[in-house]
């Protein structure tokens, strides 16, 4: 897919977006930062949706829960247009290829006998083609690695990617995760309608729900695609994979990306 836009319409939406998240990278420029910061008043908390009143027994008697997001509204607004973009990428519905074939090329002439390395792998020729089609949207995935995009990546394959071709090859089922998983509790206090300070909990949402099942459900085909056309009869256990590629994940795909981003940002003479 080639770029759509004009360069100066790429240096436009760059700068705007560059500026815009200028708060995330002076707050999420190291690792364990809090997330949160932005109180959503009108959203529900998830687990007080699913579970009700019953939910506050698995808040550890908190009593009450808040949702916050790391973004502010408008952030949100530009995360969500590119999270769907990727998604699309991913689907093969605006790249070269879907994410299954990438992870099945992978697997065949470069990592077999490791599916996760094949992941890992195809996110990086994933996110390089992206930002290759487009560069206008450099800062607003630096943002979303920073906050928690490296996280998510990484246990997309370590916790689920994972198993799926053992899965595949013993006919056993490997779930998707679930609406919680999304869903990062913290702790906090706050005030009462009487003012008094009570220990409480706020949740913060992952906005890559959609994306993750995509991605999941891609590597499901690739593993089925390996067991079906390819022969493949063997997976290496979970922790084989690990000592596969020992180094931390989401640390290695924030750096990867950040290695991309930046000759981007200097093109376009962002600052």
């Amino acid at each position: 897919m080639k770029n759509a836009l004009p360069p100066d319409a790429i240096h436009a939406r760059l700068q705007y977006t560059y500026t815009l998240f200028h708060d995330i990278r002076q707050k999420f420029n190291k690792n364990a930062v809090e997330r949160g910061g932005y109180e959503r008043a009108d959203v529900t908390s998830m687990y007080v949706r699913k579970y009700g009143v019953k939910a506050y027994a698995f808040l550890g008697g908190a009593k009450n829960c808040a949702v916050e997001s790391s973004f502010t509204e408008e952030q949100e607004r530009y995360i969500d247009e590119t999270l769907t973009s990727l998604t699309g990428f991913i689907v093969g519905k605006y790249a070269t290829c879907s994410f299954a074939d990438r992870v099945t090329h992978h697997y065949v002439h470069t990592t077999a006998p490791y599916f996760v390395l094949a992941m890992l792998g195809s996110t990086e020729a994933l996110l390089n083609e992206y930002l290759n089609a487009k560069p206008e949207d450099a800062a607003i995935l630096d943002a979303i690695f920073r906050v928690a995009g490296g996280e998510g990546f990484r246990d997309l394959m370590r916790i689920y990617g994972a198993d799926l071709l053992d899965g595949v090859l013993t006919n056993k089922k490997v779930s998707q995760p679930k609406t919680l998983a999304f869903v990062d509790l913290h702790d906090c206090y706050r005030k009462d309608d009487s003012g008094k300070t009570l220990p409480g909990k706020y949740e913060v949402w992952c906005p890559g729900r959609s994306l993750a099942r995509a991605y999941l459900n891609q590597c499901q085909i690739a593993a089925q695609t390996l067991a079906n056309q390819h022969g493949v009869r063997f997976a290496p256990s979970t922790s084989e994979e690990f000592q596969a590629f020992p180094q931390e994940i989401s640390i290695y795909m924030k750096q990867f990306l950040q290695a991309m981003i930046s000759p981007i940002l200097e093109k376009y003479g962002i600052t």
